[in-house]
């Protein structure tokens, strides 16, 4: 009698328990709403109809109008899904929502408008998924040694990047071990340096700190490695100030600090994507890219930051300033004369 009377003790506590998590669960369920959904298709179909679709300025070309009504078709499986109950939760109408809003993006940007050589504008490289990146040639001289100073002026908008790491100018080599070469990057709310060292293996010297949300303005970026210091051998600097300092604390389990590891392998050196890991990749605005084979103090970046180069300074390893539109975007030599660059995929010169 007495087992008796625990069985259904327990069968009323399981049919409690499973009746509380329903009327829960009932409790947390919050409807689908499509509306971003039904708004980016409006907007798609909308483009569509009255854009033209050719080769001459004012009109917009071919591939990127077939990409939008692909876009179309898309966001139109989304919304038919979403009104027949297809989606559990918010973010699977919202990912439809996201693709939708960059192949509009996307599409207004292509609109095509021929630019003399020459003529002052502004470069952007539409870098997320991949589309788009620029390519510095391959030199061992980019992996920087004991000392060298990375800057250049970046601009970003809201959504610059989407997830994972966004990097930024690279030489970074995370596919050999140990870790070669370094990285301006983008993780989370944070501005980041990146360096491989060694000889142990997957171990980076790395730090970061919240980045600039003054989205649609310039800022000047600069990374100085400096191993002779006794502390603070990474640096970053936004806009002429110390943005953080990070001491080498790299060690084995032997206790042995671990050296900067200069690229050996792979000499490519790119913006907006990291050539070895292709998911890591931005979009933005560059402009005075330099890369110095020493390390610049802070009076020596409030100096740069206002001033050109003229491509014969002795420390100057390479320099774009992607200031005018070149004669062959896939040639463009910097002011050293020893290196050129190519600009890959999907990017825009925009006039002043």
């Amino acid at each position: 009698m007495k087992k008796t009377g625990i069985i259904i003790f327990l069968m009323i506590t399981c049919v409690s328990f499973f009746y509380s998590c329903t009327e829960e669960s009932k409790i947390e369920s919050r409807p689908i709403n499509l509306d971003c959904l039904r708004s980016n298709l409006d907007k798609i179909n909308t483009m569509i109809a009255n854009t033209t679709v050719g080769t001459a300025d004012g009109t917009y070309p071919l591939v990127n109008s077939k990409n939008l009504q692909k876009a179309s078709e898309d966001i139109e499986l989304g919304l038919s899904k979403g009104l027949a109950d297809m989606f559990t939760l918010q973010y699977e109408a919202d990912n439809y929502c996201i693709a939708a809003g960059k192949a509009i993006a996307e599409y207004e940007n292509s609109l095509q408008k021929t630019l003399e050589v020459g003529k002052p504008a502004e470069l952007i490289v539409y870098g997320i998924d991949g589309k788009g990146h620029i390519e510095f040639g391959e030199s061992p001289a980019y992996g920087g040694d004991n000392s060298f100073t990375v800057e250049a002026w970046l601009k970003y908008n809201t959504g610059f990047f989407e997830s994972g790491i966004g990097a930024f100018i690279t030489t970074f080599d995370g596919s050999t071990q140990p870790v070669e070469g370094w990285m301006i990057n983008f993780l989370g709310d944070n501005l980041r340096s990146t360096i491989g060292m060694g000889p142990q293996f997957a171990r980076v010297l790395e730090f970061g700190s919240k980045y600039p949300t003054n989205y649609g303005e310039w800022n000047h970026l600069a990374m100085v490695y400096d191993s002779s210091l006794s502390e603070g051998q990474l640096k970053m600097y936004v806009n002429g100030k110390l943005f953080f300092s990070k001491t080498n604390d790299i060690t084995n389990d032997a206790g042995v600090l671990q050296s900067y590891q200069p690229n050996k392998k792979n000499y490519n050196m790119w913006a907006f994507q990291e050539p070895t890991d292709l998911g890591r990749n931005m979009t933005g605005y560059i402009k005075k890219f330099r890369f110095w084979n020493t390390a610049k103090s802070i009076n020596d970046l409030n100096a740069l930051m206002n001033s050109d180069v003229t491509g014969s300074e002795s420390d100057l390893e390479c320099a774009w300033d992607f200031t005018s539109v070149p004669a062959d975007n896939q040639k463009i030599t910097d002011k050293t004369g020893k290196h050129t660059a190519k600009i890959v995929g999907s990017y825009k010169w925009k006039a002043l």
